[in-house]
């Protein structure tokens, strides 16, 4: 044992800092943080210096404050500098600024700079002995990168860990990252260690020395450990935490972020904890306020944003009343913010501020007047509108709002203030209180009824009206009036400054005589009284009212005007009607007739407010009381006034209601008695209705003035009545001043429509005097009556309701006088009113509107535009386009200079000196006047005014002598209208009168002059009309028409184009056919130079479009007669040269589209026509289709039957001819018998031709050739008969060529001088001639065929040594096989192994001749017909067969086109004919040979599998399960040949023929091969070294189950059971082979579908579940995109709370996993479990919840990404902002 001295010695060495011991020496040396121990060893100080100072120098570079330590720490004499050696204080002093250098270059350690300074205070200063705490320190915000903190624990020593780091010790040795939850939990449950951590950063913010990563991770692990605290809290007997430690702790760090102005991040760090704190500790709301006192004052622009979520956080936290109000200096600072508004609404979108909303809007209202005006307000009201409030709160500020607006006090230093604030709150509780339904509507009304608001108090306070629709009315012991305003004058002041009345006898006087001044400070003084009980008597005590004579309209007059003023609130309105009715009924024992206040009274009764109304009914009620008290004094008798000595009855007002000018003098009295009737009549009697309805006066005067006979009948007013009272009515209309009165007047006026006399009688002036007015002093009487001018404009239009007041409109349309809006208001009406005219009205009318858009050549005026659509929008009768027409076809004439007598030549009036600019202004403009009067004849239903014809045609010949720009459009405008009258007389049937109404010669002229395609074609369709209704009109005019088509419109290659000379030819041809025939005529004579136009115009049509006009003429015409003509033609113009073969194309797609029996009859006419041709002189047809030079004249004759009969041949040869002539033949109808006429003729002409021509060498050959063309076209036995006559017939030159045509036909081919062939050659006949016989004769002579095998198969044929001879047998033994059928059996053994020697020898040679491909084909071929024949008896051969079908694959003359095809109709001819068994049999011997060729032959293998598969029973294939189990076992395993290419692509193909094999298998059956299947891909090479093999056969099985399971979903669930271990082995195993990854991916993707399909809760099972989610989690980092989906359709499967929680903290746990990877992995597997599962899924968030606090805070930014991606998903279910809320 050591002595107590040793012991002692050991113990001082231990702690001494200087040692001798040079072990000791070297290992304090070698201690470095970037270099390794052994190289570090062999720096000198010198060295080590030089690369600091290096690395100094750059990060000085980066920042100028690191150049402090340039002459301390970095000086060049620190290098002699021994810590140890110095003094207590400069140790002191060096550690201080050793720690100011770490704290100022932690944020910047990522940098090798950095870490190459650290690394000199490390080697020079042994800081990570001497200074541990601070290195760390310095180093912790970097605790989880995987290279620098553990550099830095590599260097530190357990012994020099202080207290408060201890908890660092584990991860020293060896060095590694440490979690973050680690450093949280320490600082949870070690409070030096947070004190330690506070007090750090505290240190280095005031020192400005942070850098972001500090203060990131510093609120990071500090939210974390205060919230592990405040968790702790709440079980403090266990956990020894109290509530009171963590405020300690908490609010000391918040209250210093809150003062750290200069560091935005630190304050943002602080609200974080703060909204922690707030959310789980409870707190007084002392502390509350004071924390958001704390906020708002320490608070920079860059932590605004995040300061204010903050805010609003703890404004949640608050409770009770309190929580309305926040301090005073929170709101001012609130409001030095100039968009808070704004932000707190965009806040509202993502969580709940509405406390904080509240609680400012509260201070503001709190502090209106006195602090805060008009702009807060603003924010109070747009708060109101866009944030999101709880009802509670709206209703909050809504009331405080409603308060304020009640009592507005604290402006009186500042009256515009005051007015802004009263505007902006009458508008808004005006906009809310029509919003209904609305948020603030709602929520105003539910205001008003629980503080019983007096609402026209309120309304007189903001001198508005508010409409509340489901309120009741306000009663006096309900309402609660508001607070008096403080005023700043009284009501006796007001009365005292009165002004002078002057002249003013009526407050109702016009404006340029009203004493404005007056009545605003008398309204002023009406609005004031009435908020007191005797404020009314008051006023009307003044001197101004008390003076005043009963009938005078001075008192009675203001209180008119202030109730039909609408902007006064409804209580001063109501109150107005209410003291009026006093009035009247105090005076009721005067005898005075107030009639002058029934119009006042009933624009009353349309008042919006049904208060108003109300009072009205009143008012109504009074006046026919003084009615009824004036008839018991008989003072309704009176008709008029007396002289002022003799009066017993007074009118009121009636000298001056509106002042003393014509205003009143216009007004008409009304009757006292006729008055009464009109009262007691109809308008007491709808009272009721009035008051609920505002609209329903109008219904009250429209039944009352303008009822009907019968209703006077039935005890209604008399016309004489209604007269009176409309024109009593009418007056005040007109001249009542108040446009406001005057609208509603009008109003109810215009509905009046059957009254004894018209409206626009007594109401027109009104319409006068408004267009008299300058348009701005209209828009500002509107604007000042708050009423919209355009629907002033509309009821003053809609005085005139007939021809009266017509020539009104059109001044208003002419000159626009009245604005724009009046023009259109007219012009609506000119069109409402339009039917009601008389008819000569509706002429002149429409002339005048013609005239005003002439005259407006400029477009100068709206009017014009206007009245053109009322001319195009009403129904004009025919007289006026009639006028139209005759005026604008003069002008246009006395422009042209033309006359009826002459019609000039055309003329061009655009051509510069032809005419003056005068003349050409005057046609141009006469060309205008036309073309408006055609287009609103063509808007309006042309064929209804059919009687403007014969003008319409006039003016197109008109058009016809002059060229001029705009000249087409008119054209086709009037093209346009005459087509539809043509139409019109079409449709109806009926005739035109008179033939001379209809000009040809016009559409003719307008066709030939014109160069516009549309007017061309536009006329060309009229004619075809025409031709319809008058063809003897048209009929003179067809060959120009069709000249011009020729020359022109042939040529174009549009549609429309097309279906115009379709329609032309099909319907103008007609009538001159018939009129030709009708004269006796010859067609051919008739139409020849019709056909020569169009022939003339062949090459010019469309190629595509020509077959359709030529069939559409010829079919016009009549193809019996003129189809031999047009092909005649055709061939005689084009048969030459090059253009020879494309005329015989198109004449037999021409000939082909009819009949046989037309056909040849033109065939007949046409060997007429060559006839005539050749002969001397040429006669008959032929003279008139080649009579002239054009035609052909000069043609050589025989050249042109040369021509004419090589076209005949192209006729002859076409295949749709002989098959209509046989179809025709076989009948015996008469068609038949006329075809065999017709037979008969052409024979006879052509062998006619045949001997005269005899000696012409050319024409023989030609017309032999054309007989053996007939003759081909007749049947074998007339076939026969023909030709016997012709060779019986001697010296015919067509013996010869009948022997020719009779060969051909039988033997199919024609062979001269047959001894100078070969042998071979004559063999190949005889083969032929053999092969002939046999397709044509073998069914019926079987035996006799038999009998030719012999010589087919011998050494002539089928043995021959000549290819050729070999493939001509060939193609025998295929034909005699199809005849013969199960009698060619004996010649298979001499045949087949014959046939496969030369199949071999053909895919086995290397030449490429075409001999090889021929052979292939026709031994393919053969082989191929015998399997349909005689399967059973070639089965033995296809061992050899198939191993050459493939074979043949590898030849590259037989990899492709048709030998392709030959063996795939072999194999389809295998899979159809042959058993099930056999085929499958035959395959799988022939596989692996096939798969040495390549993935074609395979594919040719599996496909015949298939189409076998597809077509036996379910019986035959259950039968054959063994033998195609043995097939899928080679097929499956394509993966291990390694010649087969697109091993995918059939590999896909095997599991499909699998599949369809499988639904022709029971479960009984199909399992077991599923089960040796399984065994075969998981077992059977478990012993061999083949690692890549064992994956690809796990991944094939693994698709197999993927096929089965996507068709045939629940089904084959439980087939899982067999495979699910091999799923687990290739999850968990991970080799990193593409085979594996292969394998795996095919395991996840059926794993997926068979889960996704389970409905038997096979997965719910423990048995399987618990095996395979670990092997999922283990799979999921680096197989996501397939495991997650899997994962999440698992928990969906095995829904149960066991299997959830299983999942869920599975996925939590790799959260936490170190790789980056994993933990990716982990929240996007949680993010797949929230898509799927959704809300199920909600239950399992509380466990979820920390993991997410935890990965928001991870280093890496990928991973907080994803994080705020699973936040996003989490809040679709559980409510936007709801986690976020959980988490801060």
């Amino acid at each position: 044992m050591a002595s107590s001295l040793q012991a002692q010695l050991a113990k001082i060495a231990e702690a001494s800092t200087n040692t001798l011991n040079t072990r000791k020496l070297k290992e304090i040396h070698s201690t470095s943080l970037i270099f390794e121990p052994a190289h570090a060893a062999t720096q000198d100080l010198e060295t080590i210096y030089s690369i600091a100072l290096e690395g100094f120098k750059e990060i000085c570079l980066l920042d100028e404050r690191f150049y402090m330590f340039e002459q301390g720490l970095f000086r060049e004499s620190s290098k002699d500098v021994d810590r140890f050696l110095l003094t207590k204080d400069e140790v002191k002093e060096l550690d201080k600024s050793i720690e100011a250098f770490l704290e100022l270059v932690s944020g910047r350690l990522l940098l090798k700079p950095a870490m190459k300074a650290v690394e000199w205070l490390v080697r020079r200063f042994r800081i990570h002995d001497q200074n541990t705490t601070a290195l760390l320190l310095a180093f912790l915000p970097y605790h989880s990168n995987a290279t620098i903190f553990p550099q830095v624990l590599s260097i530190i020593k357990p012994k020099n860990l202080s207290s408060e780091l201890k908890f660092l010790r584990p991860y020293l040795n060896p060095a590694t990252p440490v979690p973050r939850h680690v450093i949280s939990h320490t600082l949870a449950h070690r409070r030096e260690t947070l004190d330690l951590l506070i007090s750090h950063v505290i240190s280095v913010v005031k020192s400005h020395r942070e850098s972001r990563r500090l203060l990131s991770f510093f609120a990071a692990v500090t939210a974390e450990a205060i919230s592990q605290m405040c968790d702790a809290a709440r079980s403090p007997t266990t956990t020894g935490v109290t509530e009171e430690l963590v405020l300690q702790k908490a609010l000391s760090i918040l209250e210093a972020t809150f003062r750290a102005k200069k560091s935005p991040e630190f304050q943002i760090g602080g609200y974080m904890l703060a909204t922690i704190v707030v959310s789980k500790v409870p707190m007084k709301d002392e502390v509350l306020l004071a924390l958001m006192g704390g906020i708002v004052a320490g608070w920079s622009p860059e932590s605004i944003s995040p300061g204010l979520a903050c805010l609003a956080l703890i404004a949640q936290a608050r409770t009770g009343e309190v929580a309305e109000r926040i301090p005073d200096v929170v709101t001012s600072k609130l409001l030095t913010i100039e968009d808070i508004a704004e932000r707190l609404v965009e806040m509202g979108k993502k969580y709940r501020v509405d406390y904080l909303v509240v609680g400012l809007s509260n201070g503001i209202l709190d502090g209106m007047g006195k602090m805060h005006g008009p702009k807060e307000l603003g924010h109070v009201l747009r708060l109101l509108e866009e944030s999101s409030l709880t009802p509670q709160g709206r209703k909050i500020i809504l009331s405080h709002v409603v308060s304020v607006a009640q009592d507005l006090h604290g402006f009186e230093d500042d009256p515009e203030a005051e007015s802004a604030v009263r505007d902006a709150l009458a508008t808004s509780l005006v906009k809310w209180s029509e919003q209904g339904v609305n948020n603030n509507g709602k929520t105003l009304q539910l205001v008003f009824e629980e503080n019983k608001v007096d609402v026209e108090m309120l309304e007189l306070a903001l001198r508005t009206i508010i409409r509340r629709p489901a309120l009741p009315a306000a009663t006096k012991t309900q309402a609660i009036e508001a607070a008096p305003a403080k005023e700043t004058v009284t009501l006796e002041q007001l009365l005292d400054t009165i002004p002078e009345v002057g002249k003013t006898a009526s407050f109702l006087e016009p404006r340029k005589t009203e004493n404005q001044e007056l009545f605003e400070h008398l309204q002023q003084i009406f609005l004031l009284a009435i908020r007191k009980s005797d404020g009314i008597q008051t006023i009307l005590a003044h001197d101004i009212f008390a003076g005043k004579k009963d009938t005078d309209a001075f008192t009675i007059s203001l209180l008119a005007k202030i109730w039909t003023i609408t902007a006064n609130p409804v209580i001063a309105r109501a109150i107005a009607i209410k003291q009026a009715v006093k009035i009247i009924k105090a005076n009721s024992k005067a005898k005075i007739d107030y009639q002058a206040l029934i119009p006042l009274a009933l624009a009353a009764l349309a008042d919006p407010a049904e208060r108003v109304r109300r009072e009205t009914t009143h008012l109504i009620t009074a006046l026919l009381g003084v009615y009824e008290q004036l008839d018991e004094a008989g003072a309704t008798s009176i008709k008029r006034r007396k002289s002022k000595g003799g009066d017993i009855l007074a009118y009121w007002g009636l000298d001056s209601i509106y002042g003393s000018g014509v205003e009143t003098e216009n007004l008409k009295v009304l009757d006292a008695a006729d008055a009464r009737k009109f009262l007691e009549v109809f308008i007491t009697r709808g009272l009721q209705e009035c008051v609920l309805d505002a609209d329903y006066i109008r219904n009250v005067i429209e039944h009352g003035l303008g009822s009907s006979k019968k209703e006077q009948k039935e005890g209604k007013l008399k016309s004489s009545v209604k007269t009176n009272v409309l024109s009593f009515l009418s007056s005040h209309a007109i001249n009542v001043p108040s446009l406001s009165i005057q609208l509603r007047l009008l109003t109810m006026l215009n509905k009046i429509s059957k009254g004894p006399s018209s409206r626009t009688d007594f109401l027109l002036p009104a319409l006068q005097e408004w267009i008299a007015r300058p348009l701005e002093e209209n828009t500002r009487a509107c604007e000042e009556a708050r009423v919209g001018i355009h629907e002033v404009e509309e009821q003053m239009a809609a005085v005139v309701e007939g021809q009266e007041g017509m020539s009104d409109f059109i001044s208003i349309l002419s000159t626009d006088i009245g604005g724009e809006g009046m023009v259109s208001a007219a012009a609506k009406r000119v069109i409402a009113v339009w039917n009601s005219l008389e008819h000569d009205a509706k002429v002149e009318i429409a002339a005048q509107l013609l005239q005003l858009i002439l005259k407006d050549t400029e477009q100068e005026y709206v009017g014009s535009s206007e009245s053109l659509d009322i001319l195009r929008g009403v129904k004009l009768p025919t007289a006026a386009f009639q006028l139209f027409l005759d005026e604008a076809r003069a002008d246009l004439k006395s422009s042209l200079g033309l006359s009826t007598a002459a019609q000039p030549k055309r003329r061009r009036v655009s051509a510069p000196g032809v005419v003056s600019p005068d003349k050409e202004g005057r046609i141009a403009a006469a060309v205008r006047r036309v073309t408006i009067a055609a287009e609103i004849l063509e808007s309006q239903e042309p064929r209804n005014h059919s009687s403007v014809l014969a003008t319409l045609f006039s003016v197109l010949g008109d058009l016809g002598n002059v060229e001029f720009s705009g000249i087409t459009y008119l054209q086709s405008i009037l093209l346009s209208c005459t087509r539809d009258i043509i139409k019109g007389y079409k449709a109806s049937g009926a005739g035109l009168e008179s033939s001379n109404v209809v000009r040809a010669d016009v559409l003719v002229s307008c066709i030939r002059s014109t160069t516009s395609p549309q007017v061309q074609n536009s006329a060309l369709l009229l004619l075809s009309d025409l031709a319809d209704i008058a063809p003897d009109t048209v009929k003179h005019s067809v060959m120009p028409i069709f000249t011009f088509m020729g020359a022109n419109t042939l040529r174009q290659d549009d549609e429309y184009s097309a279906h115009v000379i379709e329609q032309t030819v099909q319907r103008v041809i007609p009538p001159l056919v018939k009129s030709l025939q009708g004269q006796g005529a010859s067609l051919i004579v008739a139409g020849a130079e019709l056909v020569s136009t169009f022939v003339a115009s062949y090459k010019h049509v469309p190629v595509h479009r020509r077959l359709r006009l030529f069939q559409a003429l010829t079919e016009t015409l009549g193809p019996a007669d003129f189809l031999c003509s047009i092909v005649a033609k055709l061939a005689g113009k084009y048969a030459i040269g090059e253009g020879e073969a494309e005329v015989k194309d198109f004449v037999s797609m021409l000939a082909g589209g009819f009949t046989a029996e037309v056909q040849m009859g033109s065939v007949v006419k046409y060997l007429s026509i060559i006839k005539d041709v050749l002969s001397p002189q040429q006669t008959g047809d032929a003279k008139i289709l080649f009579g002239s030079e054009e035609d052909g004249r000069d043609v050589p004759s025989q050249e042109m039957a040369r021509r004419l009969l090589a076209v005949l041949k192209a006729f002859l040869v076409s295949e749709r001819l002989k098959a209509r002539v046989a179809k025709s033949l076989k009948t015996s109808r008469e068609d038949a018998a006329n075809l065999r006429a017709f037979f008969a003729q052409a024979m006879e002409q052509t062998m006619a031709l045949g001997d005269r021509y005899v000696s012409n060498k050319a024409i023989s050959t030609e017309v032999s050739e054309v007989m053996s063309q007939l003759l081909e076209l007749l049947s074998v036995i007339e076939f026969v008969n023909v030709i016997e006559s012709l060779i019986t017939r001697t010296g015919s030159p067509f013996r010869s060529s009948a022997l020719t045509t009779f060969k051909n036909r039988v033997v199919a081919e024609y062979r001269t001088d047959a001894a100078s062939r070969t042998s071979n050659e004559l063999k190949a006949d005889a083969l032929l001639c053999i092969q002939a016989v046999t397709i044509k004769f073998g069914k019926q002579e079987q035996g006799v065929i038999s009998s030719l095998t012999d010589a087919v198969i011998g050494a002539g044929a089928l043995k021959s040594a000549d290819g050729g001879l070999r493939v001509l047998a060939l193609v025998c033994l295929t034909s005699m096989t199809t005849v013969l059928g199960g009698r060619i059996i004996p010649v298979l053994p001499k045949t087949v192994p014959t046939a496969i020697e030369y199949l071999q020898a053909a895919v086995n040679s290397e030449d490429s001749s075409i001999e090889v491909g021929l052979i292939h084909n026709a031994v393919f071929r053969y082989f191929e017909e015998l399997i349909k024949n005689v399967p059973s008896f070639m089965t033995s051969y296809f061992t050899k067969i198939l191993p050459l079908a493939a074979a043949a694959w590898d030849q590259d003359d037989l990899d492709e086109g048709v030998a392709c095809d030959v063996r795939r109709n072999f194999f389809i001819a295998i899979a159809i004919k042959v058993e099930l068994r056999t085929v499958v049999g035959a395959v799988t011997r022939a596989w692996k040979a096939t798969c040495k060729y390549g993935g074609e032959p395979v594919q040719d293998l599996v496909e015949t599998v298939h189409k076998a598969i597809l077509n036996a029973s379910k019986a035959t294939v259950q039968k054959c399960s063994q033998a195609l189990l043995h097939f899928f076992a080679l097929a499956l395993d394509l993966r291990h040949e390694p010649e087969v290419e697109d091993v995918d692509d059939l590999e896909n193909l095997v599991l499909k023929v699998c599949l369809d094999m499988v639904y022709k298998l029971n479960d009984s059956i199909f399992k077991p091969m599923f089960l040796r299947l399984v065994e075969w891909g998981t077992e059977d090479l478990q012993s061999s070294d083949d690692e890549d093999g064992k994956w690809t056969r796990v991944a094939v099985v693994w698709r197999l189950m993927e096929t089965l399971s996507e068709n045939l979903k629940s089904l084959v669930t439980d087939y899982h059971t067999s495979v699910l271990p091999s799923a687990i082995s290739t999850l968990t195993t991970s080799p990193n082979t593409p085979e594996h990854t292969f394998a795996t991916t095919a395991v996840l993707r059926a794993l997926h579908l068979g889960i996704l399909s389970d409905t038997t809760d096979f997965w719910q099972s423990p048995t399987h579940f618990d095996p395979l989610l670990p092997a999922l989690l283990v799979i999921l980092p680096s197989q996501s995109e397939l495991a997650i989906p899997c994962l999440s359709e698992l928990a969906a499967a095995a829904q149960s709370e066991e299997h959830s929680k299983a999942i869920n903290s599975g996925v939590l746990t790799m959260m936490r996993d170190e790789s980056l990877e994993t933990r990716l992995a982990a929240i996007r597997a949680m993010i797949g479990l929230y898509a799927r599962l959704g809300e199920d899924w909600l239950g399992l968030l509380p466990e979820t919840v920390p993991f997410i606090a935890e990965l928001l805070e991870d280093d890496e930014e990928t991973v907080e990404r994803e994080c705020q991606r699973l936040i996003k998903k989490i809040e679709e279910f559980l409510g936007e902002g709801e986690l976020q809320g959980m988490l801060t």
